[in-house]
């Protein structure tokens, strides 16, 4: 396998696609949507990293995050709808791991997201074939830590440039997770359609 075709550098160029669902590559057209979501303040303070202050400031850190081929960022669409993204950074290709959220838009009260982080996950494990993903909550955050609870993560201490005082760190592992996609899929066939993935090269993608 050639650098272009390991698995995380695969992942950074690909689109996921469900019947209603898409994960496709972040965009410099995307910054606007992303800086909006980003600078949210119900949003923001649940945040790992600082907010952008400026469009300015988002355009500069999404520039720099292109060419970290450590960093993934990815839009999630419902319906061709842009509500959130998710993202993956700190990857590891050497230990099969990475740190990963997700950040939802005004939709994130409603019930048709209920399906992103696992579809996200099945991405990431299956396409970027990693083995552990961590991700950082805040312990205030009662909502994340349910969903963290739901994905089979357990607590982890590892160390973390990216935890502030009062997050969590949350661990993820493949094998886990498969436990509970079993679950998923017996709570009804429409939650098992929407995490039937399918996925292709976007030859655009940075």
């Amino acid at each position: 396998m050639t650098c272009s075709q390991r698995p995380l550098a695969v992942y950074r160029r690909a689109e996921f696609l469900t019947s209603q669902y898409r994960l496709r590559p972040a965009s410099a057209q995307d910054q606007h949507l992303m800086f909006g979501w980003r600078s949210d303040g119900e949003t923001a303070r649940f945040l790992s990293g600082s907010a952008p202050k400026s469009i300015e400031d988002q355009l500069a850190w999404f520039e720099s995050v292109r060419r970290d081929a450590s960093y993934s960022y990815h839009i999630i669409e419902y319906q061709n709808v842009p509500i959130g993204f998710t993202s993956m950074f700190n990857a590891d290709p050497s230990e099969h791991e990475a740190e990963w959220g997700v950040v939802l838009g005004e939709h994130k009260g409603q019930g048709l997201v209920r399906l992103i982080a696992p579809l996200c996950c099945i991405c990431a494990f299956r396409f970027a074939e990693l083995e552990n993903i961590y991700s950082c909550v805040n312990h205030n955050n009662g909502a994340a830590m349910r969903k963290m609870e739901q994905l089979g993560a357990t607590l982890f201490e590892k160390p973390s440039s990216y935890r502030k005082n009062g997050e969590l760190l949350f661990r993820i592992n493949a094998d886990e997770f498969k436990k509970t996609l079993i679950t998923l899929a017996d709570a009804g066939s429409a939650g098992a359609d929407e995490l039937d993935v399918e996925m292709r090269i976007v030859e655009t993608a940075p």
